[in-house]
């Protein structure tokens, strides 16, 4: 069979401690933390996947059930971290990669040490009244129709409205770009189980410190939904970027970096 490694076309940089397993989160590649790469590789050893039907993954793999939800993904992670050995890593993911990588700790605890989560969220359909996702039911069933009537316009569309404030031309044609590069057969189920999904009920079984990145302006998800990821799992920080938009990793990397800076969750000696 296949490494998993081959099938996630891993890439490795660097050589510091502590290594950062980094998984890009919706309608992306790895090619999303380029910008960020730069800050991170002289002092850390990083892991880069491209998910299954995303960038330069063995898409003969790909498994149209196991891979149209978020844990079909963490079931990779799992496997990749398996047969890396990686002990202690500390996975840095963006959205629903955040998401992957913390359903993945569930199962491979020790694994891990930290989980950082940016921009990512437990549940993004209101769930009245205690409960503010940032989307109705019908903005919602609006978004996946415009999904599958006119992929182009729906790429158009969340790409910018996900970059917000922060959007700037080459940004938001480069996500645009991103998205349409995959195939919709790929991205329509998986889109459907991500915004329709619930992962709430997971937090309690995370047993890994987290750190929750928020920006502080994202249209695609509301502060409250980083403060109730961060007030529902054990040993969680949230830290606030005042930046706009749902990529800073894109848009903002120095300040992204800078944030992390300090707070990495180091080797206990």
């Amino acid at each position: 069979m296949t490494p998993i490694s081959h099938r996630l076309n891993v890439t490795e940089l660097g050589q510091g401690d502590p290594p950062l397993l980094l998984i890009h989160g919706f309608g992306c590649d790895q090619s999303a933390w380029r910008r960020l790469i730069p800050f991170l590789k002289p002092d850390h050893r990083l892991i880069l996947v491209d998910l299954v039907g995303f960038g330069r993954s063995a898409i003969e793999v790909y498994d149209s059930q196991r891979h149209a939800t978020p844990s079909g993904h963490a079931e990779d992670i799992v496997a990749l971290c398996d047969e890396l050995g990686l002990q202690g890593v500390v996975m840095l993911g963006h959205s629903i990669g955040g998401t992957i990588g913390m359903l993945a700790s569930i199962q491979r605890p020790m694994a891990f040490r930290q989980l950082i989560m940016v921009c990512s969220s437990a549940r993004y359909l209101d769930d009245p009244p205690d409960y503010r996702g940032g989307y109705n039911r019908d903005q919602l069933d609006g978004l996946m129709q415009l999904m599958e009537q006119n992929y182009l316009d729906w790429a158009s569309t969340i790409s910018r409205v996900a970059l917000g404030e922060a959007a700037t031309t080459p940004h938001q044609e480069s996500l645009q770009q991103g998205f349409l590069e995959i195939s919709p057969e790929v991205l329509r189920p998986l889109a459907r189980n991500i915004f329709l999904g619930d992962s709430r009920p997971f937090l309690p079984c995370v047993t890994v410190p987290s750190l929750i990145v928020q920006t502080a302006r994202d249209a695609m998800v509301p502060l409250e939904a980083a403060q109730y990821l961060s007030q529902h799992l054990v040993a969680s920080e949230l830290l606030v970027l005042d930046t706009d938009g749902h990529y800073p990793q894109l848009t903002a990397p120095g300040v992204l970096a800078k944030s992390l800076r300090g707070r990495i969750k180091a080797e206990e000696r």
